[in-house]
């Protein structure tokens, strides 16, 4: 199923920055899963542009509840890459709100598609 799901050129960029490979999101998820695994209940799903998706999800691990949003872009129904949104008070100053962070990594995913679409020779 993590096949089915992830690009095999799959990037997550976590919220402090750090790029992880398709390799360490699988490690990182089948770690979890070993330690007794955890309860996902999704919050929100929105289509915010051309094959670009925002995701907020409440995760419950044990006694540790917690929730992530991440933008997600998709091509070939995988994804190929995700970028986590901060939205800790602590992180969002005066301009940098989550809503322009999903606005940054939702024209990223137009300059993704903008690349993908000029790799094949019978795109009009």
């Amino acid at each position: 199923r993590f096949d089915n799901l992830y690009h095999k050129d799959f990037t997550f960029i976590a919220k402090d920055g750090m790029t992880l490979t398709r390799e360490q999101v699988y490690e990182r998820e089948a770690s979890k899963v070993a330690k007794g695994g955890t309860m996902v209940t999704l919050i929100h799903f929105r289509k915010i542009g051309l094959d670009c998706i925002d995701v907020k999800l409440g995760l419950v691990n044990g006694k540790e509840e917690r929730t992530i949003r991440a933008v997600t872009t998709i091509t070939a129904r995988q994804a190929v890459t995700s970028k986590e949104i901060d939205e800790s008070p602590a992180s969002n100053h005066f301009i940098l709100t989550p809503t322009s962070a999903v606005m940054a990594a939702k024209c990223a995913n137009a300059v993704y598609k903008w690349k993908e679409f000029g790799t094949f020779q019978t795109n009009m």
